[in-house]
């Protein structure tokens, strides 16, 4: 093989891997402070945009804000709504620089599911189904979640298993 196309092919994957990195990087600093700080972002967007402007130039920057505007469309309705953090939607708008919007959209499903998966071990594994029914109820009955005792995870983790997952079924792990 060329050198040419070596550099090519490195450079298309090269938004992948740092797209993988930030979200490994969001998962360590969410297990150790429970949030995604301002600063994480603030790098990890420059990074990504530095990153699509050296593998696809500036017409990539166009899929890339596509990717951005995704991250925090997708996730802003879960964030009004107290599901997830204002954290995990600025993740995902700098993830979605380098990953485009279809990436952001189904790495957002994944992570639902891989969270909802990981909300009953939870309540299984601490005992807790009569909080549940009764939250549930609660929440059908009274259309209200105040007052209750609700099971919180570091929706990061389910992220990175969701782009993973995307990774996996796109054919993007190779």
């Amino acid at each position: 093989m060329n050198s040419s196309f070596e550099l090519s092919t490195a450079m298309g994957t090269l938004p992948t891997i740092a797209a993988t990195g930030i979200m490994v990087w969001a998962v360590v600093e969410d297990m150790r402070t429970r949030r995604f700080s301002n600063r994480t972002f603030l790098i990890s967007l420059a990074l990504a945009i530095v990153i699509v402007l050296l593998s696809g130039g500036w017409h990539a920057m166009v899929p890339g804000s596509l990717g951005l505007a995704a991250g925090f469309v997708i996730l802003l309705p879960l964030v009004l709504t107290g599901v997830v953090g204002a954290g995990d939607m600025k993740l995902m708008a700098a993830f979605g620089v380098l990953a485009g919007w279809h990436a952001v959209l189904w790495t957002v499903v994944y992570g639902v599911v891989w969270a909802a998966i990981f909300g009953v071990i939870q309540i299984l594994v601490r005992r807790q189904g009569h909080q549940l029914i009764s939250n549930l109820t609660t929440i059908a009955v009274l259309k209200t979640r105040q007052g209750l005792e609700l099971h919180r995870i570091p929706f990061t983790v389910p992220l990175l298993l969701g782009w993973l997952n995307h990774l996996v079924l796109t054919g993007g792990l190779r």
